[in-house]
């Protein structure tokens, strides 16, 4: 391609899209709106002729002297001028009379074969440009609520079906009533009218048409949306993702920033989606065929645009019992953006993707080139499958406990990882329990630590033994405070409802002198999950559930009895979410390339310990309360 002709109307579209044509290296003719387009196009192009809305013979004459054999369409006209402004030449008139209706793809559609049968192909108006589509996922900082969401999907289905009338793309709701339906006037109009019957509050739904032709007439939103959303104190605004230019986002997300305005990006239905990626990859190779060279050097120039290189893409594979909080907490942290989820059961992937406004795929594989970074909370067998995947296609991982099913699995992903550059944390949530934040800086040279948690049986967990299961949050835990080498282990287990160990206890002797007590059970009939560390001069005792720290802590001056004093003090606990913290710590590492708080080698050493000691209650044929010592045994902090 070396031409190319424009059909300008007004905004700023045109000058944007000649700018991006001519770094390309192609000729731009243009023919500009009287009325509608800016005088500054004349600059960026390399003709411009001045045509009358309406002067359709003007238009192709211009081309055709111009030997412009495709052309596109950007930039707005004002549809109300069908009823006053046009003065149509007889080339219009008897294209118009030809028409049944005027309806917005009815004219356009009728526009189009009359290029194209004087041989003038339509191109798409985004065919150098497609970082302006809107990617998909929450753009601001605010997302939105419970009523908020109701009303997305309410207007969502509703707005799809009034683009099948072809009608208008916008509607207004709030509390699941439609306040407005766009038609002739455009869409501020349509917000300004629905705004002022819904008073606040109001959800603002734009859409594709079912039906619509991507060549022209994309779905468009700028800053001007969000000025007018701000005049009627709408809340929300949701455009489809991929299928609606965003004009000065970067300004646009500011000011919704600003007026806390959410800006939902939701993706389109799958099929719709499948058949946009599939336009998409054609006009690449389009592109490819017909610029060559040129293309990859202008690209390198042009990235496309991010919303906020702070908020990465984020997705989770796996969305069951845990899975679900995880993409609950991306959706609501400022740091991400959650725009898929990817569960082996369609059906499940749907209803979060609903729930939580994102993209469902059915395997993990399809986030390929679509995320920046992932969540694997799948069974753990299929743990490393998964985290090789991502990690080998430059996604960064993190993965729930325990890492890997096997050692062997943890090093090939620690090694994956480090060979390509990428955060792969391990989801050892305790870590980031308020009350362990909380008491880390009291610990310096534990002697004694005593650990218990209990809990009642579930059959969730149970694919594994309760040392993986839950006991290895604590010997992470452990790990992460006594920076000494593990000499030595002692076991006890046994099995009771299910084919793998229920109940254990271990005993870690480390190089410095501490022993580490370890109990855990999923066969209990109440809940306890607590931990006790006895050092030279304290002693602390934190409760996980309850989210509670006590020190104890010996003074220099001795009491009456002869024996030294003892200050008793609750620290204070920050009221965090663990899930939440890990999340954004992960989203941080990602970011800044910085070390996650638990790394693939720290969640590597945990597992192997936990391995060690299921291995020897194996051994010892799980008869409860046997020890059974590893003399010699070491492993490196």
């Amino acid at each position: 391609m070396k031409k190319i002709g424009l059909i300008a109307g007004g905004g700023q579209f045109p000058i944007l899209f000649a700018r991006a044509a001519r770094q390309y290296g192609v000729e731009v003719v243009a023919v500009a709106l009287k009325g509608e387009a800016d005088e500054l196009l004349e600059s960026e192009v390399d003709l411009c002729s001045w045509v009358s809305l309406g002067k359709l013979g003007r238009m192709i004459e211009t081309f055709q002297k111009a030997e412009v054999t495709e052309v596109a369409m950007a930039g707005a006209v004002a549809k109300t001028k069908l009823f006053s402004k046009i003065r149509p030449d007889w080339k219009a008139v008897r294209l118009l009379a030809r028409m049944l209706h005027k309806k917005d793809d009815a004219i356009l559609r009728a526009f189009t074969e009359e290029l194209e049968a004087h041989g003038i192909k339509v191109r798409p108006s985004t065919l150098f440009l497609p970082e302006l589509l809107a990617p998909p996922g929450i753009l601001t900082r605010r997302r939105p609520n419970a009523r908020e969401r109701r009303d997305i999907n309410f207007g969502w289905n509703l707005a799809k079906e009034i683009g099948k009338l072809d009608i208008g793309q916008c509607i207004l709701v709030r509390d699941q009533a439609v306040l407005a339906v766009e038609a002739i006037e455009g869409t501020d109009e349509t917000i300004r009218r629905g705004g002022r019957l819904g008073k606040s509050e109001v959800v603002v739904v734009k859409v594709c048409k079912p039906n619509q032709d991507l060549r022209f007439d994309v779905p468009a939103v700028g800053l001007q949306t969000i000025e007018t959303m701000k005049e009627v104190g709408a809340s929300v605004l949701v455009v489809e993702a991929d299928r609606t230019l965003m004009f000065d986002r970067e300004k646009m997300i500011q000011a919704a920033d600003d007026a806390r305005i959410a800006i939902l990006s939701r993706p389109a239905d799958r099929d719709k989606a499948s058949e946009l990626d599939g336009l998409m990859l054609e006009l690449n190779h389009q592109l490819e065929a017909e610029v060559g060279d040129n293309r990859n050097a202008i690209l390198a120039v042009k990235p496309r645009i991010t919303v906020n290189a702070s908020a990465p893409r984020m997705a989770v594979v796996g969305v069951g019992y845990l899975g679900q909080f995880h993409a609950e907490k991306y959706a609501a942290l400022e740091e991400t953006n959650l725009v898929a989820v990817a569960d082996v059961e369609p059906s499940r992937a749907q209803r979060m993707a609903e729930d939580f406004s994102c993209q469902a795929y059915g395997s993990h594989r399809e986030l390929i080139g679509k995320v920046d970074a992932a969540s694997v909370v799948v069974p753990t067998q299929d743990h490393c499958k998964v985290a090789r995947d991502l990690l080998e296609a430059g996604i960064h991982v993190l993965v729930e406990k325990p890492m890997t099913a096997t050692v062997e699995e943890a090093d090939s992903l620690v090694r994956l990882a480090k060979a390509n550059n990428l955060v792969l944390q391990v989801g050892h949530l305790e870590r980031f329990n308020p009350a362990v934040v909380a008491a880390r800086e009291y610990v310096q040279q534990p002697l004694f630590v005593e650990s218990h948690r209990l809990a009642s049986f579930t059959e969730r967990g149970t694919e594994v033994d309760v040392i993986l299961d839950l006991m290895i949050h604590d010997i992470d835990i452990i790990l992460s405070l006594v920076p000494f080498p593990l000499e030595d282990l002692r076991v006890g287990g046994a099995k009771i409802l299910t084919p793998h160990t229920d109940i254990a206890n271990v005993r870690l002797e480390f190089a410095n002198g501490c022993i580490a007590n370890v109990t855990a059970s999923r066969i209990s009939a109440k809940r306890m999950r607590k931990i006790r560390i006895f050092q030279p001069d304290s002693y602390l005792s934190l409760d996980y559930a309850e989210r509670e720290v006590e020190l104890f802590r010996k003074l220099p001056e001795k009491g009456a009895d002869g024996f030294p004093e003892i200050e008793y003090q609750q620290l204070s606990v920050a009221d965090t979410d663990p899930l939440e913290e890990q999340l954004r710590a992960f989203a941080d590492s990602v970011c800044n390339g910085t070390k996650p708080m638990v790394s693939g080698e720290e969640g590597r050493k945990a597992l192997e310990v936990a391995t060690q000691v299921s291995e020897l209650i194996q051994q010892q044929g799980g008869r409860l309360g046997i020890g059974f010592g590893l003399s010699g045994w070491r492993h490196e902090p």
